[in-house]
């Protein structure tokens, strides 16, 4: 399995509301110390955790780098 996959690439998971909002799948993992540190774990998550706008495939590069400063200045 790729590190990045989306839910809507995934034949059972297509008709779940996530896979419209560009989600990714996240890999189980079996350790709770390491695993969800991991970054097959963590940058899913991450990118999960992001608002729908900022997930848009159009955004430019320097475009989402000012809106991500954004969502985390206002979020952390």
């Amino acid at each position: 399995m790729d590190v990045y996959q989306p839910v809507s690439g995934v034949a059972s998971r297509q008709h779940l509301h996530s896979s419209s909002r560009r989600h990714l799948v996240m890999q189980r993992y079996r350790l709770s110390t390491y695993g969800r540190r991991a970054f097959a774990v963590a940058g899913p998550s991450a990118w999960n955790s992001l608002p729908d706008n900022m997930r848009d495939t159009v955004l430019s590069g320097d475009s989402f780098r000012r809106s991500l400063k954004a969502f985390l200045f206002v979020t952390y």
